[in-house]
């Protein structure tokens, strides 16, 4: 038992908590304020999965360079990508949906079609 506890504590360690954090305040952001449908003016639409995944990758090249990480950090961002998609989509969106609920969108309660 102390063994895998000293395991999960080697891997928790080992995981970038900044990249993890800012990529789900990131994610978030972006899925609030519908930043997808701004850009493409409803041109087109991207599923959530997978601008997460796109912006976890980009996210994840920038701080590389930025940070002049290593061949060895690649696995270790890999990681903490996986582990913050997991981490937001079971913990945090429960929370985040209880404090901050979507906008929704206003709509007239007047009859458009009366004046006519």
């Amino acid at each position: 038992m102390e063994i895998v506890m000293e395991n999960k504590l080697n891997f928790l360690n080992a995981l970038d908590w900044v990249y993890i954090f800012t990529l789900i305040l990131i994610t978030y952001a972006l899925e609030y304020y519908k930043v997808s449908e701004w850009i493409g003016n409803g041109l087109f639409k991207i599923r959530t999965r997978f601008q997460v995944l796109i912006i976890g990758f980009v996210y994840a090249v920038i701080v590389f360079l930025i940070r002049g990480y290593d061949l060895p950090k690649i696995e270790c961002l890999f990681m903490s990508f996986l582990f913050a998609t997991a981490f937001h989509k079971f913990l945090l969106q429960v929370f985040i949906e209880k404090f901050f609920p979507k906008k929704k969108a206003e709509t007239s309660k007047e009859d458009p079609l009366k004046g006519v």
